[in-house]
């Protein structure tokens, strides 16, 4: 995206007439700007990169469970003790669609005290209408539970989900996919639930899960833990029990509801592609996560990436495009974040979207080094947010604003942007309402300045002083409200 530094004949239109210094006596009452030495705005530059650079969340592979797995039926209760695993799905259909396949009361397969193959899972349970070779894999027709100390071996092969008969994979222990294909088989026969019903994958707290080199295919649909890969804490385990753990590397995620949701959960997402969700393509809360070199490309619903909670992530080098929200969602966030290096484009709302954030010099939000481009809304749109820092990113193409941040009542900040080249924005190029503390300097502006403002908002009336100090003499200076 080429961008041009705004040319000094046209910014001295914008600047007040005779203004050399940036001075308190020229500035509205409650306002006042000062220059920061350089080497002072490095330092505040570099420890925010060094808090946000050690933002790394190490998950290691876990070794599959020793010994050989026991499998057995076992009826599926909705509300007896050890039923909890299966409760929250009760009123979201499985239920029903189990009781169209199978003419007793509902049972799953469940394994314990080992891990299995499909290939010694088909030969122990010895019943086609349960698990039978289908295709390049097996068809499995009934929902399978991985016990706390038991693990799923899916290895070279592909298993499909029968979503007539109410299929799940419910995850307690160890569930690893390599170099396969986990797939919906809807069948020839009409369902038996009153709305769209897909078989899905859901991992508790406490639990392993690994997808390394392989596909995950039409899962999942819009309820509550059900929407694709999810990870929770149920509310029938202790509140400090271990995260669920995830690994997604080199895979591909098409046509699910959400591709990944995740909750109580340390994850380290890579190399993957996302395509065709119909919510979200990664959905976060309060957890802990890497997401690294991943694609994301049409989201019809909702936002490519939602992160939310007490959440600390590392959102970079990943590409986001045609996301019917935002790009990227970041709501009622406590959390240390690093968005960096990121490619985003064409998104149907805002392209950066941030909702009631929380900031501090110990847990910052640091939006570095992205290329944000032709999003509908404004490249990065902010309200309530108490502290931000942008360095170094191209952003433009945009109706709206290139940076655009409200906050009803003024919080304390300080918004930084440095280094940033911002221009082709419909409206101004950065908005800035109810922030006490704003740090400015090194920022490329490419504008009109004869038909629009470049800074507007609480920097409007101020703005001939600010550029003629950032623009022409090359200073770094702070706005104080």
């Amino acid at each position: 995206m080429a961008m041009r530094p705004l040319s000094l004949c046209c910014l001295a239109l914008l600047l007040c007439a005779g203004s050399a210094q940036a001075t308190r006596q020229h500035l509205p009452e409650q306002q006042s700007f000062s220059v920061i030495n350089p080497s002072e705005h490095q330092t505040q530059l570099q420890q925010l990169q060094q808090v946000a650079q050690a933002l790394q969340v190490q998950v290691k592979e876990r070794p599959r469970p020793a010994g050989r797995a026991s499998v057995s039926l076992q009826p599926m209760f909705s509300s007896q003790s050890g039923s909890w695993p299966f409760e929250p799905f009760v009123n979201n259909g499985l239920f029903r669609a189990i009781a169209g396949y199978q003419a007793h009361h509902p049972q799953a397969v469940v394994i314990r005290g080992g891990s299995i193959t499909l290939a010694q899972l088909q030969q122990a349970l010895n019943d086609p209408r349960i698990l039978k070779p289908y295709k390049d894999g097996y068809l499995l027709s009934y929902p399978l539970m991985i016990g706390s100390d038991a693990g799923l071996v899916v290895e070279g092969t592909s298993l499909y989900l029968y979503s007539y008969s109410g299929t799940a994979l419910i995850n307690q222990g160890w569930l690893g996919l390599n170099q396969s294909r986990l797939e919906s088989v809807a069948g020839d026969k009409p369902g038996s639930t009153d709305r769209a019903w897909r078989p899905f994958v859901v991992a508790w707290a406490g639990s392993h899960t690994q997808v390394i080199g392989s596909t995950l295919e039409r899962l999942g649909y819009n309820a509550h833990l059900s929407r694709g890969l999810s990870t929770a804490l149920s509310a029938q385990q202790a509140a400090n029990s271990a995260p669920a753990t995830l690994i997604v590397r080199d895979s591909q995620f098409n046509a699910l509801s959400s591709a990944v949701e995740l909750q109580h959960t340390q994850a380290q997402i890579s190399g993957s592609r996302f395509e065709h969700s119909q919510q979200y393509g990664i959905d976060v809360r309060d957890s802990q996560v890497n997401l690294l070199d991943n694609q994301v490309r049409g989201i019809d619903n909702n936002s490519g990436i939602r992160l939310r909670g007490q959440t600390v992530a590392r959102v970079e080098r990943n590409l986001i495009l045609g996301a019917h929200k935002a790009a990227i969602e970041v709501s009622d966030q406590r959390g240390p974040l690093l968005l960096r290096a990121n490619l985003i484009g064409d998104s149907r709302g805002n392209g950066i979207q941030l909702r009631n954030l929380s900031a501090t010099a110990q847990a910052p939000l640091l939006i570095e080094d992205n290329l944000i481009g032709n999003s509908q809304g404004s490249a990065v749109d902010g309200s309530e947010v108490s502290g931000i820092a942008l360095i170094n990113n191209r952003i433009g193409n945009t109706p709206e604003y290139a940076i655009s941040l409200r906050n009803a009542a003024p919080l304390t900040g300080p918004l930084i942007l440095s280094g940033n080249t911002l221009g082709k924005a419909g409206k101004a190029v950065v908005r800035v309402e109810g922030m006490q503390q704003v740090v400015l300097g090194g920022n490329h502006f490419e504008g009109k300045p004869l038909l629009q403002n470049l800074l507007i908002g609480d920097l409007l009336s101020i703005q001939g002083p600010l550029l003629e100090a950032t623009q022409r003499q090359g200073h770094v200076v702070r706005v104080s409200q």
